[in-house]
């Protein structure tokens, strides 16, 4: 039995663009924060902040394809704080 209320309120999903639709060096993997809900807009944005049509996505298990830079190094919470670096003391 599914219960509607332990749906999350925001789902992470492993994206890029099919094949035809971009060149090789255009389909890398983003993340994308999907909210539950029954429409989806004309535009996705990626956590790195690049805007792709929904009917080009292509859904991709974790791990396949190769990563988005950005994406990635944003992969924590969205809502997490960026903590500078600590320095090195010489």
């Amino acid at each position: 039995m599914i219960i509607q209320d332990t749906m999350p309120a925001t789902v992470l999903a492993v994206g890029r663009l099919m094949a035809g639709t971009a060149g090789e060096s255009r389909r890398s993997a983003h993340l994308f924060d999907l909210h539950s809900g029954g429409s989806h807009p004309e535009f996705l944005h990626a956590r790195c902040g690049a805007a792709m049509p929904y009917d080009h996505l292509e859904w991709i298990p974790v791990g396949s394809g190769m990563p988005c830079e950005r994406c990635l190094g944003l992969a924590g919470s969205a809502d997490q704080a960026r903590l500078p670096r600590p320095s090195r003391g010489v």
